[in-house]
């Protein structure tokens, strides 16, 4: 598969960030460098690159490669079993992972904010060494499959792909059975939920705050209700009705037939089981 990712990854997976007119430079997407065969420049001589099934890792030292591609590997089949997705191949052979090592030598030779991690473009994953790089390749790889299998881009289905990966980012450590996400923080007192046309329309213009974002928390929780709650085989199916540009009533009815009638019932829903 990942028949476009090359035209659809730089538009919609820059480490989540998106131009906004007046922001400070910090904020502002990446600008790749002028080289050769890579969006961004290599690691430095001493490097190592291991192969695993899916991955093409490189790191500084064999045993941090190797790690890291065990990692991927892990993260990729749990989000198999969650999604009930179908396999993918990179075109070209496998889904290439840089691990710069540290975060000086990431910024500076990707040009990324202060506050990113990660960076993903025309399918390769940029990132650096660090207790996150299990939580961000589950992160990065969701947003990597979701986009793949959906085969196009919908800035409607922004809140469904986020939600996902910030879902299989709290999973990171778990085994690729499945396991069990951290439990959600609970909702401050006086808390009211973002309406449903808010969440589908007012997506934030970057990931900078995503762990304190309204949003982004919401997002999590709805797609952790749809699965924990639905069923995989019904979000699987869910996935599968929006791939077919089916609108967001039909994907829920089709998908969790004799749970929730439409969008409207599965957000009444989950609004219920947050009090």
């Amino acid at each position: 598969m990942m028949r476009g990712l090359a035209l659809l990854l730089p538009a919609v997976l820059l480490a989540g960030c998106v131009a906004v007119p007046g922001a400070m430079d910090e904020d502002h997407l990446a600008r790749p460098q002028a080289i050769t065969g890579e969006a961004f420049p290599d690691l430095d001589s001493g490097f190592n690159e291991q192969q695993s099934l899916h991955f093409a890792v490189r790191a500084y030292g064999n045993g941090k490669a190797m790690q890291t591609a065990d990692l991927a590997e892990t993260a990729y089949q749990r989000i198999m079993v969650d999604t009930g997705l179908s396999s993918f191949q990179p075109l070209g052979g496998r889904c290439k992972i840089m691990i710069y090592a540290n975060a000086d030598e990431y910024r500076k030779k990707t040009g990324q904010p202060g506050w990113s991690n990660s960076v993903v473009v025309s399918g390769s994953i940029y990132s650096y060494e660090g207790g996150h790089l299990d939580r961000m390749l589950s992160h990065e790889l969701t947003r990597l499959i979701f986009y793949d299998y959906m085969g196009h881009t919908n800035i409607d289905h922004r809140w469904v792909s986020e939600g996902l990966a910030i879902y299989e980012e709290d999973k990171a450590g778990q085994p690729a059975s499945g396991g069990v996400a951290s439990p959600m923080p609970a909702w401050p007192q006086g808390w009211q939920p973002l309406p449903m046309d808010s969440i589908i329309h007012m997506v934030p213009a970057s990931d900078r705050d995503r762990t304190i974002s309204a949003w982004h928390l919401q997002v999590e929780s709805l797609v952790r209700f749809m699965i924990e709650r639905g069923g995989r085989i019904g979000f699987g199916q869910f996935l599968g009705d929006l791939r077919q540009d089916a609108v967001f009533d039909k994907a829920v009815a089709d998908a969790f037939s004799g749970t929730w009638r439409d969008l409207p019932d599965l957000y009444s829903a989950w609004v219920r089981a947050q009090q």
